[in-house]
């Protein structure tokens, strides 16, 4: 494998780069720096761009040799080139990239390097578009080796795109990233008419021509883009099920909603802005009815925040436990027994607010944020509305105050090193043990797998969490995830605990009791499998599952057995199972949460990857929810990350 601190050999940075025995203490201190410093310092839009001279005079395409200089973008600035350009972005690039074309989308924190931020003057805006064309068509793989091509995330397109639509494509993004470089021009006061333009050029990829949330880009959105013409909008400082103040709506477009395809387009002329609201509020008749009848908004107060106590929290976890845990799960995570009366995927319906994962909140996470939705519900959501009439402000921060203890202060910052400690004698099957207290926590952003069909445009699980720890004989990982729906085939092997029915408060009784649910068998156990390249002394593999030339070694547990499997992968598609495994897996599952701990030997004779000290290993990560039909390739995947095993 190719060092990490080759790139780093020979400059003047003060300190020795030889090789040395040492371990991570003392100057072994310096290559850890220097792992941090690789992890942390990249460009904001990804890798640096290969120079003039690093860039391919020829490539091969479909087995043809393409010369760089002679392409030229057939297509010119039209309008139908760019509306057609833009839709198939939307298909297939904005998940990633972003709607706003700065490398923000949906997986946009997912990965690392980052994609690419177009927007940006020494991004792709810099290079002709010959340049951009051959990114596009190779992918991160087509880079040369001295760009470590491996940890792009960055699919080929060659297979799946025609040389047209990669053209086009081509066309809206310098266009439109090119306008944002752009001199402002004399601003237009606001207006429909300018509404109506700036919706259709910015808005109507999701949102569709008319607002009806039917948009190109509508089937890989979700929760799916919002139907404008009903006048329903989720997040409001109004009563449920009334309309939102100007206010609200301005926030939305200028904030965007956390956790969506919905970016924030603050960076947009004031005007401009104005101008959407006006638009938007037209697709609609119940704002002009609204305004004929001289009606005026009841706006939701949100006083004072109160003090936090303990005795807040415990009223506040006793009225959570009664009125949203029956959604929410104890612990927050989605999994509570109501859910499956209210999600259903072929209805694009979503799952509960994860609390433990307040990054995610829509709104915002704030203990106002919070007040505020408890008291509007969330429209077109079954998340309803806490009535002044059943609960008293005191009660409603009582609970607030609980939600605030379900979730860490801040999303957990990703870090490329997991750290192993050494550890003396034999390692722990209990993920309650001391040794895994004492270990080093590290957060593993996850996305969906696009570079092959099936692809996971809505994965459940978007991060993990893992531990290592080592005994000089044996490597040991803690893994957690969370997923709401178990696989109830899990419970033939090991205790589960899951969220148990609420008990109800009158005001949420029914005259006839309810049907007690049966329980549902998804159609693919869930899974999870670590990957690791089988050889260490050769060049990193490609992150999703290596190829042919660089295989890599999944540890591969599923809730059908509780136990592991070894698989040998030389690509998404090669795949060959191992008929003993060496791997000794134990998971367990509590409210809405996995816990897997694996371990083997350091060294085993069956070709697989073979542990060392003091030296980087690169991991990564896939997890399958069965409930969402994810198996085989339709999973979510982590880029590499580097595993440091003490001396």
């Amino acid at each position: 494998m190719r060092s990490f601190l080759e790139p780093l050999k020979g400059k003047k940075w003060g300190v020795s780069l030889k090789p040395s025995p040492c371990n991570l203490y003392g100057h072994g201190l310096i290559y850890l720096f220097f792992f941090c410093f690789l992890a942390t310092s990249a460009p904001v839009w990804g890798f640096t761009p290969p120079p003039s001279e690093g860039v391919p005079k020829t490539f091969l395409y479909k087995d043809q040799t393409i010369t760089l200089k002679n392409l030229t973008n057939p297509f010119k600035d039209d309008h139908k080139v760019l509306k057609e350009g833009g839709t198939l972005y939307t298909r297939n690039c904005f998940f990633c990239h972003g709607d706003l074309l700065d490398g923000n989308g949906l997986f946009g924190k997912s990965f690392f390097p980052p994609p690419a931020d177009f927007t940006r003057l020494d991004s792709i805006l810099s290079r002709p578009q010959a340049y951009t064309f051959w990114r596009i068509m190779k992918g991160g793989q087509g880079l040369p080796e001295k760009y470590e091509p491996w940890n792009s995330a960055m699919p080929a397109w060659e297979e799946t795109l025609s040389e047209k639509e990669v053209w086009k494509i081509i066309a809206y993004i310098y266009e439109t990233a090119g306008k944002s470089h752009a001199k402002p021009g004399k601003e237009e006061p606001p207006s429909i008419k300018r509404g109506r333009h700036v919706f259709l050029e910015k808005c109507a990829y999701c949102h569709g021509e008319k607002g009806k949330g039917d948009g190109p880009a509508a089937d890989y959105s979700m929760p799916q883009p919002r139907n404008l013409t009903k006048g329903h909008i989720k997040i409001r400082s109004t009563p449920f099920g009334k309309i939102p103040t100007d206010e609200d709506l301005l926030n939305v477009i200028n904030n965007g909603l956390h956790g969506t395809t919905m970016p924030g387009w603050k960076h947009l002329p004031e005007n401009d802005r104005k101008s959407l609201l006006v638009f938007i509020k037209s697709l609609s008749n119940k704002f002009e009815n609204f305004e004929k009848k001289g009606k005026s908004h009841k706006v939701v107060k949100v006083g004072k925040e109160p003090a936090l106590s303990p005795e807040s929290m415990e009223r506040g976890k006793n009225l959570f436990m009664v009125n949203c845990s029956g959604c929410h799960g104890v612990e927050g995570r989605g999994d509570g027994v109501a859910t499956q009366r209210i999600v259903d995927y072929s209805s694009s319906a979503i799952w509960p607010r994860n609390l433990s994962q307040p990054w995610t909140f829509r709104r915002g996470s704030t203990r106002k944020d919070i007040f505020k939705t408890l008291r509007t519900g969330l429209s077109t959501t079954a998340m309803p509305k806490f009535s002044s009439r059943i609960f008293s402000d005191e009660q409603i921060w009582d609970i607030v105050n609980f939600v605030s203890t379900l979730a860490p202060p801040a999303q957990p910052k990703m870090q490329s090193l997991i750290h192993a400690k050494k550890v003396a004698g034999k390692i722990p099957d209990d993920p309650n043990a001391p040794v895994w207290q004492d270990a080093q926590t590290s957060f593993v952003p996850l996305g969906g797998q696009l570079q092959a069909k099936p692809k996971s445009y809505f994965p459940t699980v978007r991060n993990l969490t893992v531990r290592a720890v080592h005994n000089n004989k044996e490597i040991a990982l803690y893994i957690h995830w969370d997923d709401p729906s178990l696989d109830p085939a899990f419970k033939k092997f090991t205790a589960v605990e899951e969220s148990p029915p609420p008990p109800l408060p009158e005001h949420m009784k029914g005259k006839v009791p309810e049907e007690p649910l049966e329980p549902v068998t998804p159609e693919y156990p869930d899974a999870l499998a670590v990957q690791f390249p089988v050889y260490l002394d050769k060049q990193t593999p490609y992150f999703l599952n290596g190829d042919a030339d660089h295989p890599v070694n999944l540890w591969q547990w599923t809730t059908s057995t509780n136990k592991a499997t070894e698989i040998h992968a030389n690509g998404l598609d090669g795949w060959s199972h191992q008929e003993d495994s060496s791997i000794h897996a134990k998971g367990y599952f509590r409210y809405g949460r996995y816990s897997l701990i694996l371990k083997r030997a350091f060294k085993e004779d069956d070709g697989d990857v073979q542990f060392q000290t003091g030296k980087p290993i690169p991991i990564a990560f896939n997890v399958w929810d069965g409930y969402a039909k994810e198996t085989g390739n339709k999973k979510s995947i982590s880029s590499w990350f580097t595993l440091w095993l003490d001396e």
